[in-house]
């Protein structure tokens, strides 16, 4: 008896220690690629994602991303990348390290699951269990938050934490700067990142067939880059894409 106590308490301890999750590739459109381990491959559907992956989309492009229980969108001109994702019987966490443009999640609630799910940008963190939202980020505008359903927790160093509303809207400049919200109405949408607002050190390309065309991806590592930066583990990764 005392054998079988064991290996139950053995049982119940694996079950509920945190598994990473892979992140599923489920649509791809136009140019999308994936940085890990310090390489570049093309993303394709089907394709798995481990944690520490860092994803970029071209021109035109966007990547959908299913992640434990929340489904992810990175439009034109992404650079992201998905850390921290777990999942037990009794949790599930994931977060979007947004570097520059823009990421919808529709993130579902589930019934004796708790959802930690987040998007963080250098000057805030937005928090989601079971909301759809749209984070965007870059340095001339700052981070801009758009709720279409739900309730989102947006903590930064400044404003300590506030929740945003279905409806409405978050933007704030800077780490320094106060924090605005207002109706999603009022909030326009943030110019495309411009790659030449990079110093560029290092460049890497591959080729990717989309269609009936052939399109290159170059990434442009900076080594120094021209605006602060934060110690987020992130490697800045713009895209361009050639013809």
């Amino acid at each position: 008896m005392k054998k079988l106590m064991v290996l139950v308490a053995i049982l119940l301890a694996f079950a509920i220690l945190p598994v990473f999750a892979e992140a599923m590739v489920t649509a791809v459109r136009g140019t999308v690629g994936v940085l890990a381990n310090g390489r570049l491959q093309a993303v394709t559907v089907g394709m798995s994602l481990l944690d520490d992956a860092t994803v970029v989309t071209g021109a035109n492009s966007e990547v959908v991303i299913q992640i434990n229980n929340g489904t992810i969108t990175l439009r034109s001109l992404t650079t992201a990348k998905l850390t921290n994702m777990t999942r037990t019987t009794e949790a599930s966490t994931a977060n979007v390290a947004l570097r520059g443009g823009t990421v919808v999640s529709n993130v579902q609630q589930i019934q004796g699951l708790r959802t930690n799910f987040t998007v963080t940008t250098p000057v805030a963190t937005s928090s989601v269990r079971g909301t759809a939202h749209t984070v965007s980020f870059s340095q001339e505008r700052g981070m801009e938050v758009a709720v279409s359903s739900g309730l989102v927790a947006i903590t930064s160093a400044l404003n300590g934490n506030r929740p945003v509303p279905a409806g409405t809207g978050f933007t704030q400049a800077n780490a320094s700067s106060a924090p605005l919200l207002a109706s999603q109405a009022s909030l326009a949408a943030p110019p495309p990142i411009v790659a030449d607002a990079f110093a560029s050190d290092e460049e890497v390309a591959i080729s990717q067939n989309v269609g009936n065309a052939s399109a290159v991806i170059t990434v442009i590592v900076d080594a120094v880059a021209p605006v602060p930066d934060i110690d987020d583990g992130l490697t800045d990764v713009p895209i361009v894409i050639l013809p």
